[in-house]
């Protein structure tokens, strides 16, 4: 398994699909104690027309972690590393709720590497300050953390991942991927809420870049419209927090019909 050295953490990484000269990589970046298997659709679909980068975030998955640099900008940071290690010029991001607040930060930071972004079922907050708790999201991670902070902490994040799959999602798929979680040290689980509970509003109004925002629920378009300069919005059917995974065939559609806009 390919792995790669940045910053104290070793980072496991992917390489698939077919490398076209003029199609920029899809570059995956996965959520919340979440893992790079949970694109296997995606990859699967997307394999024979671009080349694909997929990773294990620091400290999730396969990859390990010094127990620091659990934010944006630190894991942007990872990522810009690896690129530069396999000589990956220009990406479409593509990042998954908790890795949302880390795809804007890549794209904002890096106009010349990121061509576009897709953010899939992945929020835009002006506050998520969990110490001061003065917005509805900062209040709803500041539960979450009282929760995993507690003495039955692992068997809170237990049910919370639990419940961000859909009725109509597989069982067995969602079983899987709650058992990949489990494997996040709580340390590890409290740490990476870190990375969400951060102004995800003032990175956005920095990218000029084409955005795809797909969403499992309705969201504010007209709020969203006003702080990303260039986006468009896609809305899948039947799906929990995971449409990459439960709704493939939509969410692959609505991404392939974004990189074709390109």
């Amino acid at each position: 398994m390919p792995y790669f050295e940045n910053d104290s953490a070793k980072l496991y990484y992917r390489v698939q699909g077919k490398r076209v000269t003029n199609e920029p990589t899809l570059l995956l970046i996965h959520g919340w104690c979440s893992n790079a298997d949970h694109w296997l659709e995606q990859v699967n679909h997307f394999s024979s027309q671009y080349r694909i980068v997929s990773l294990d975030r620091r400290g999730l998955g396969r990859s390990s972690s010094p127990g620091t640099g659990h934010t944006p900008q630190q894991h942007a940071t990872d990522i810009v590393a690896l690129l530069k290690h396999l000589k990956i010029r220009k990406v479409v991001a593509i990042g998954h709720a908790g890795g949302g607040p880390v795809t804007l930060e890549l794209t904002r930071s890096k106009p010349n590497l990121v061509k576009a972004c897709v953010m899939i079922d992945s929020g835009l907050y002006p506050n998520a300050n969990v110490k001061t708790r003065k917005s509805p999201f900062a209040q709803l991670l500041g539960g979450m953390l009282d929760s995993l902070s507690g003495p039955q902490g692992k068997k809170a994040f237990k049910g919370m991942y639990q419940g961000f799959f859909g009725p109509k999602c597989n069982k067995a798929l969602a079983r899987n991927a709650v058992a990949d979680a489990m494997k996040t040290p709580l340390e590890t689980i409290i740490a990476e809420v870190d990375v969400m509970a951060v102004n995800t509003e003032r990175m956005a109004r920095q990218i000029k870049q084409p955005v795809l925002w797909l969403t499992a629920n309705a969201v504010d378009q007209n709020y969203i419209s006003k702080n990303v300069a260039n986006v468009q919005f896609a809305q899948v059917v039947g799906s929990g927090h995971f449409p990459q995974m439960e709704v493939p065939k939509q969410t692959n559609a609505a991404i392939e019909t974004f990189l074709t806009q390109l």
